[in-house]
């Protein structure tokens, strides 16, 4: 009976999969049909449907509206010609552009620079000038063009609506300083699912190892879905699923990185491990930044610090690649690892493409069961979007944002998801599906990450934020040594961020 009822809840599970996906293409549904002209933002008015949507009437008079972005790694945030030979994802991006330009009658001119120092400088000169209305930026440059007075408030514009669900539920609460929101990102960014921290798992390593069976024993779940729907996935959990994966795949007589293990990752992802704690870095409320208690508890951290490092290095079981994400990625393609902790890219790379490859994705685990939720962080590589303080169009380039965030939420967010998961909502899988939306739930905003860049020590690329990382690389827990040289300094680069932001133009 209690299989059944589980069947059954499945089934509906694919049905709530198949009517979100069907929300998708109407919630954000844009009307050109009769709009007025406005070039002031425009009011909120009905829509067909009675729901009000904040462009709903908006609608210029053919301005141009001047992008100047930075080129991915992974994604592009725009595509200017249209081909029937480019990607799935890569019309979408597109497609999402022009549907913005359409329905706001405005044009867009999109410049873009690699990634480098000279990126935020480059911005910076020009806003002196109105050079650029909107700056699609590498995530952490957010903060310097917010330092340097180079971002407006979004909060400011009412053809800005953060409740909408192309926009993260929890990136205002988290992200905002002095109740002010300087940098946005969301859908409107095409690598921010991407750079999304995930485990992925080897469903026939699943059935290989016994795994569903450790499982009912361990922990009453049925399967490896069930644990993660009740909440049960664990640090614990997953340390314990590994145990007893070794195999000498090379022949070599040792143990040996193309060895199989139970779970592979890297220095990038080891971040998790606090994240998935529930812990954050920095926070902020009426009074501005502050470090968070989580961080220099000492006691926790040290607990902490010593048990992952018990489980991924001493274990045997676990895989730990020295800071490459190739051999992370391509290990878990070569069905070497039944875990893999690493960024949701890794499946739009390679596992995508790779032949029989059995696989899903599960969230990052939790710490503790009794946390209320997952919690993960992105890699770096995603975009945050900011209107330029020296437009002359600043209300045109807030609607810009709004409009190209909902139409991304239509469009590249369906691509990438059903890339990303190998087409399974085509194939009607709803376990696999769901564990995906429990993903992008679990995704949080942390300011320490986004701001790291200026919690350096010297400006000499030792960032302040992350010691935990740097502890478990060493495989190390003595958080007490960290914190008495390093968090008062912390702390007085916090207090200095809270004056620079103090003293930014109040509009």
């Amino acid at each position: 009976m209690q299989k059944q009822t589980k069947l059954w809840m499945r089934v509906l599970s694919l049905t709530l999969v198949v009517f979100m996906l069907g929300s998708m293409l109407l919630a954000c549904k844009k009307k050109d049909e009769g709009a007025a002209d406005t070039t002031n933002g425009g009011d909120v008015v009905n829509s067909d449907n009675g729901e009000k949507n904040v462009l709903d009437g908006v609608r210029y008079n053919g301005e141009i509206i001047r992008v100047y972005g930075w080129i991915p790694s992974n994604i592009d945030e725009q595509v200017e010609e249209f081909s029937a030979d480019l990607g799935v994802v890569e019309q979408n991006v597109y497609k999402r552009l022009d549907e913005t330009k359409k329905q706001l009658n405005i044009n867009v001119e999109w410049k873009e620079e690699k990634h480098g120092t000279t990126f935020i400088q480059n911005v910076a000169n020009a806003n002196t000038t109105g050079g650029y209305d909107v700056v699609a930026c590498y995530s952490m440059n957010a903060t310097s063009l917010t330092t340097q007075g180079v971002a407006k408030n979004l909060l400011a514009y009412n053809t800005m609506d953060f409740s909408e669900p192309c926009w993260p539920a929890d990136m205002v609460d988290q992200t905002q300083m002095f109740n002010k929101l300087y940098f946005c990102t969301g859908d409107i960014s095409t690598n921010l699912i991407f750079m999304t921290s995930l485990v992925f798992v080897n469903l026939d390593m699943v059935s290989t190892w016994n795994i569903n069976q450790k499982i009912q024993e361990l922990y009453g779940e049925e399967d490896i879905y069930d644990l993660v729907r009740e909440g049960k996935w664990t640090y614990d959990a997953m340390f314990k699923l590994t145990e007893g994966i070794w195999r000498d795949s090379d022949n070599s007589g040792g143990r040996t990185k193309t060895d199989t293990y139970g779970l592979g990752t890297y220095s990038t992802l080891l971040c998790n491990f606090y994240a998935g704690a529930g812990y954050s870095l920095l926070e902020s409320d009426e009074a501005g930044l502050y470090v968070s208690e989580d961080y220099t508890n000492v006691d926790s951290i040290e607990k902490l610090l010593k048990y992952v490092n018990e489980n991924l290095y001493e274990s045997g079981y676990c895989r730990y690649f020295d800071g490459s994400f190739e051999d992370t990625r391509n290990n878990f393609s070569a069905g070497l690892n039944l875990f893999s902790l690493a960024p949701a890219s890794h499946a739009y790379v390679t596992h995508y493409h790779t032949d029989n490859l059995n696989y899903a994705a599960l969230p990052v685990p939790k710490y503790d069961a009794a946390q209320e939720k997952y919690s993960s962080w992105h890699s770096n590589p995603y975009t945050n979007y900011v209107v330029a303080s020296g437009s002359a169009n600043a209300h045109i380039a807030a609607s810009f944002l709004q409009c190209l965030a909902q139409w991304s939420y239509d469009t590249t967010r369906i691509a990438i998801f059903e890339n990303t998961m190998k087409a399974r909502f085509a194939q009607g899988d709803g376990d696999i599906a769901e564990m995906w939306e429990m993903i992008v739930d679990s995704q949080t905003f942390d300011l320490g990450r986004i701001f790291q860049q200026s919690l350096q020590r010297g400006g000499n690329g030792l960032y302040l934020t992350n010691l935990f990382n740097a502890k478990l690389e060493d495989q190390r827990s003595d958080w007490a040594n960290v914190m008495d040289s390093y968090e008062q300094e912390l702390k007085d680069l916090v207090a200095g961020l809270n004056v620079t932001l103090q003293g930014l133009p109040q509009e």
